[in-house]
């Protein structure tokens, strides 16, 4: 019979070993990747008909493909989110949400339930303390609580012990991810969470009554409409602030009467067969190693599975994908790994006449002594449209970008007290203020501008200095943002269109698609863990570059020119054909001429429209200037019918992105020393800036 000290002895030795897996396995996961495959991705080139490929512009489409996907589900269930929303609708007519059917919720219960499919579920555990984030990740596990559910939350504190301050929720996991028995996978810049659904109309307002769940189910709510947002998901970070009471999300945090919600443009795509496999392999991989090595009960562990048998033969296909990932040892307890940082650059390299890109930030290329922006995207742009000045080429960048982050707080915010305060309060806000901490909003925008045009190393000045006409630039790289309107309570309103997605499209034959975003954070590998593909079409259709022939790829062709129509309001097919404008050729001067001649008209009008209240304007460049700006009051509030009449001349969603805005308020932030925005390696000169 054992003793009482054998069984301790034998515990110990136990969790010595399982220690001593533990560190052996960091050891060998802190090195470089050395994968063959092209971009040192960990998986292949795969061929594939376009048939099982697609993609998704704005989150309804996205959002109903990926519930039909769930609820064909016969087995298992992947989701990596950086943010999942549980009471999230993922269908919703348009008269309005009916049931409770399509809530994500829902959905999911009944599946794990009903048809016993295993779901697992991997989200970004964040930090109050450290990153100031409220995301609701720790609520997600109550509410979908079920024997065949797994929630994983990661980083945790073995993380923070093994990883310091990258394990410690400073980086964070930020892809988008969804499988489906291993079959189909979705990848993108979408979450799963409240704020993200929109249409492709990109509406301010929801015009469909609201009514608590109790209601819906009981007989005197019977035939009453949900609206469109329900709850939380009616938001608008810039004037509500971030959601915090996330364990009430059917409640308002917003005045919908009186507020405009804050329009959500994104990209996303899905795919099957081998490639969808390949994802699934980096969730089990992200899985295996977020799972506390203590925990044996819970769902069945996942294991890797080979689908390599079912890759089609390349006679057969149509479609090449590679999926890319940014990841570490810190995120996934891989080796480091930046395919897609390398993809980008290679494809900015190679491009032969047309780039258009969507992305979040433009952060990148920025050398010094103290901080610096490591990744070389700009550099890479600069090079290549530097090369076809030189030839004299037919080639142009065009790139859309949100008009400003979505951070809560104020431009030239006064720190002034507030009456709560005490004197410690007081001078703990005015200490973090002088650091920068807290502001967000203006520190991302320094670095977005001081990349595109402020800084000495800005995608301006490195052209300049190579002696390329400041007048020619705009003639091969194009910056815009989005911006729309409607009336809310018989008052017109405006709001930007927060452009949130993360893709690049080359010669209408290439396309990235994934949720990372030009920066360091998400280039690197070392940082956020990131999520995207590459897709090359094989199929070529007739086409147009510059009025030449010229044969596009029918997948990237297709999303260009949806795009392009969104954004030009001619998605309607009449009104397309109608038009005079046509948007197949990418290097159409007439194209390009209409939509920078409509984004300086459109930003001209809302500017006499709206007065102060659209904020950003390259004339505003300090403070004082701000503060004077904002009590400008424009025709909306002067004279309605006037501005009534003058919003009816916009075309389109096209506006100038004012990369002069506060130019010489704007700093950085001390938290740049720890990397949050750049690497605290090299020291920028901050007056090194354009007058």
């Amino acid at each position: 019979i054992p003793t009482m000290m054998s069984i301790r002895w034998c515990l110990a030795a136990v969790v010595v070993g399982l220690v001593a897996v533990r560190i052996g396995y960091y050891i060998y996961a802190s090195g470089e990747a050395s994968y063959e495959n092209r971009f040192g991705s960990f998986a292949p080139v795969r061929y594939v008909h376009d048939s099982k490929v697609k993609w998704f512009v704005d989150g309804e489409d996205y959002m109903e493909a990926v519930a039909d996907a769930i609820q064909n589900a016969s087995n298992e269930i992947f989701v990596a989110d950086w943010q999942l929303s549980p009471h999230i609708f993922m269908k919703r007519p348009g008269t309005g949400v009916v049931s409770l059917e399509w809530r994500l919720d829902k959905l999911l219960l009944r599946k794990a339930k009903e048809d016993g499919v295993r779901v697992y579920i991997l989200l970004y555990s964040e930090s109050e303390r450290i990153a100031d984030m409220k995301l609701g990740s720790s609520l997600v596990g109550s509410v979908l609580n079920h024997e065949n559910i797994e929630v994983i939350l990661h980083p945790g504190l073995s993380s923070m012990i093994w990883h310091g301050l990258s394990g410690s929720s400073w980086w964070s996991h930020h892809e988008k991810v969804v499988v489906v028995d291993r079959k189909l996978a979705f990848v993108g810049g979408i979450d799963l969470c409240f704020g993200r659904w929109d249409t492709h109309s990109h509406d301010l307002t929801d015009s469909h009554p609201c009514v608590q769940e109790y209601e819906l189910n009981s007989d005197e709510g019977k035939g009453t409409k949900y609206c469109r947002w329900v709850g939380q998901d009616y938001g608008n970070t810039f004037v509500g602030g971030s959601r915090t009471e996330l364990d009430n999300p059917l409640k308002d945090y917003i005045d919908r009467n009186h507020v405009p919600r804050m329009p959500w443009h994104d990209v996303a795509c899905s795919f099957a067969g081998a490639p969808a496999n390949d994802v699934a392999t980096h969730f089990i991989q992200r899985y295996t190693y977020a799972k506390p090595w203590w925990q044996f009960w819970g769902l069945k562990w996942l294991y890797i599975e080979d689908y390599d048998n079912v890759i089609t033969p390349d006679d057969e296909s149509n479609v090449k994908i590679q999926v890319l990932r940014s990841v570490d040892n810190w995120s996934a307890g891989q080796l480091h790994e930046a395919s897609v940082y390398s993809a980008y650059l290679h494809a900015i390299e190679h491009a032969e006449h047309f780039i258009y890109i969507e992305n979040q930030f433009f952060i990148s290329s920025q050398p010094g002594i103290f901080l610096k922006v490591e990744n070389q995207i700009i550099a890479a742009l600069v090079d290549r449209i530097y090369k076809a000045f030189q030839n004299n080429e037919d080639f142009r960048v065009i790139m859309v970008m949100p008009l400003k982050p979505e951070f809560p707080g104020e431009w030239c915010d006064d720190d002034s007290d507030s009456e709560s305060d005490n004197v410690y309060t007081s001078y703990w806000r005015h200490f973090l203020s002088i650091l920068g901490i807290g502001k967000d909003l203006e520190t991302v925008s320094y670095w977005n501008y001081l990349s595109i045009y402020s800084g000495k190393d800005s995608l301006y000045n490195r052209l300049i200095n190579r002696n390329m006409p400041v007048d020619d630039i705009p003639r091969f790289f194009g910056l815009f943002g989005l911006r729309t309107h409607g009336i809310l309570n018989d008052k017109l309103v405006t709001e930007i269109i927060y452009v949130h997605s993360k893709i690049m499209i080359v010669d209408d034959r290439r396309v990235i698609i994934g949720s990372a975003n030009i920066n360091d954070r998400s280039m690197l590998g070392y940082r956020d863990s990131e999520m995207a593909v590459f897709i090359e079409d094989m199929e070529m259709i007739d086409g147009k570059m510059k009025g030449q022939p010229y044969q596009v790829g029918k997948f990237a062709h297709n999303l260009r020119c949806h795009l392009l129509k969104e954004h030009l309001d001619l998605l309607d097919k009449n009104k397309y054909e109608l038009s005079a404008l046509k948007v197949e050729d990418p290097l159409s001067d007439a194209l390009y001429t209409a939509i920078v001649e409509s984004a300086f008209k459109n930003t001209n009008i809302y500017t006499e429209v709206f007065g102060g209240k659209v904020e950003l304007a390259n004339e505003v460049q300090d403070c004082e200037r701000y503060k004077i700006w904002r009590s400008v009051i424009g025709f909306a509030e002067k004279r309605p019918e006037v501005a009534t009449k003058m919003l009816k001349k916009i075309n389109g969603k096209f506006v100038i992105l004012p990369v002069h805005f506060l130019k010489f308020h704007l700093r950085p932030s001390i938290l740049d020393i720890g990397g949050m925005y750049v690497d605290a390696s090299y020291f920028i000169d901050t007056d090194s800036i354009i007058a």
